[in-house]
């Protein structure tokens, strides 16, 4: 409930700033959740591929002393669940704390433990077990997606207009 209210103060604290110009974050606080959940998203990515980099320093090439000759591949394809996963779960969070649907809260926090426990079958040296991390996260990233997309008012027949083009 603390972050509520910091969240309710710095809301007002960032519309005195604003005041003189039209703004559309505070008309809608499902964009102000997609901005905070994308920026989360891009340096959870950003660290993560840091990482995986520093450990492409060390000596010789992976693949060649029995280390998993697709971990760049496999750590480009979790970083990318994960920086999808934070913005979607920034959506749902926000969403929950402004509607009171703590289910929604959650499932955030039970769904992020989860991928992150995931992540940890990663250190097999054999690599055998990447497809247990990947297929299990990209299911819990159409689940969130899906529910995001229910949060900030979006449908099914919202979706295939979109992607079909307007009627018009």
């Amino acid at each position: 409930m603390k972050f509520l209210s910091r969240r309710e103060q710095a809301d007002t604290y960032l519309k005195k700033l604003t005041e003189t110009e039209e703004t559309q974050i505070f008309a809608n606080k499902h964009i102000l959740a997609y901005v905070v959940g994308l920026g989360f998203g891009l340096m959870s990515g950003a660290f993560s591929l840091v990482n995986v980099l520093a450990a492409s320093l060390g000596p010789g090439t992976l693949g060649f002393n029995g280390e998993p000759h697709n971990f760049f591949i496999v750590s480009a394809v979790m970083t990318l669940c994960m920086v999808l996963l934070h913005t979607s779960w920034g959506v749902i969070f926000f969403s929950s704390l402004d509607t009171g649907t703590y289910w929604q809260t959650g499932f955030v926090v039970v769904s992020h433990m989860f991928v992150s426990c995931l992540s940890l079958l990663n250190s097999h040296q054999s690599g055998s077990l990447y497809p247990a991390t990947i297929l299990p996260s990209y299911l819990v990233l159409v689940v969130s997606i899906s529910l995001a997309g229910k949060v900030a008012g979006g449908s099914v027949t919202g979706l295939k207009v979109a992607v079909v083009g307007g009627a018009g």
